[in-house]
This record gives structure tokens, sequence and C-alpha cells, in this order.
């Protein structure tokens, strides 16, 4: 047995902490930087994707006691860094029902203009954290708990 004063206290304010604070602020945390990110993208389409937005694949996947994670299409990652003007030459393709010749790709009408980066992955996962700082639910469970 243990002599320590106010160990049932203790042991109920941590349990608070497990239980009310980590996982609801992942999830808090998450939301909000799916909200300030698609607020960021705006109405980006994805080129090759047939006019799909990429707003629609910027979500949370999950929200843990160890984790909370944000995803969306390997678009993003283009959109945030930018791209750099380029040509789509033609390249060389696989023969099609064993004519035995080599068949060629177009080319593409116009080259690639590329754009500007548009950084808001970052700016989002900083910012919903300022928004929802989890030192208010920290102190709300501990004085709760007791």
């Amino acid at each position: 047995m243990s002599n320590i004063q106010g160990l049932d206290g203790l042991k109920a304010r941590l349990k608070a902490l497990r239980k009310d604070v980590i996982k609801p602020a992942h999830k808090a945390w998450a939301d909000e930087a799916v909200k300030i990110a698609r607020a960021d993208v705006g109405g980006m389409t994805m080129p090759y994707s047939k006019g799909r937005h990429l707003l629609g694949t910027i979500r949370r996947k999950t929200a843990s006691q160890k984790r909370a994670v944000v995803v969306a299409s390997y678009h993003a990652y283009f959109v945030d860094h930018g791209v750099v003007s380029h040509s789509l030459q033609r390249r060389k393709s696989r023969p099609k029902g064993g004519l035995g010749r080599t068949i060629f790709a177009a080319t593409a009408r116009k080259p690639h203009p590329g754009y500007r980066a548009r950084p808001f992955r970052v700016h989002a996962a900083t910012e919903a954290f300022r928004r929802t700082h989890p030192m208010d639910r920290v102190i709300a469970a501990w004085n709760g708990a007791a």
C-alpha cells in the first residue's frame, strides 16, 4: 500500500487527461486542418483526373490516442510545391495486338504551363494547432476530475 496523500485524485486526473484530452484534441486539430486546407486550395482541379477537384480528397483519415492523420490526393504535393513549365514529349509505347511494330503516342498540343507553389499543408497544420490549442482542454479535464 502507498502512503501518498491524494493518490486517488491524481489517478483520476491522469485518467481524465488520457480520456478527455488527447483523442478529442487530435480530432479537433485534424478537422480544423481539413477546413483550413480546403479554404486555402479553393477550386483547384486535378490534371489528368477527369475534372475531379482537390477539395474532395482532403480529409481526416484517423484521430486516435497516438496520432491524427489528414490525407489528400497525391496532387496536393504538386499544388503545395508548384510545378515548373515542361513539355510533354511523345514516348515509345508497347506494340498493341502483336503487330510487331513500334507505336508512338501523340505529342501534347501545348506544353504544360506550370504553376506557382501554393503552400497550404504546413499553413493548415500550424494554423489548426493555433486555433485548437489543447491547453484549455487539459485545464478543464484536470480540474474536472478532482
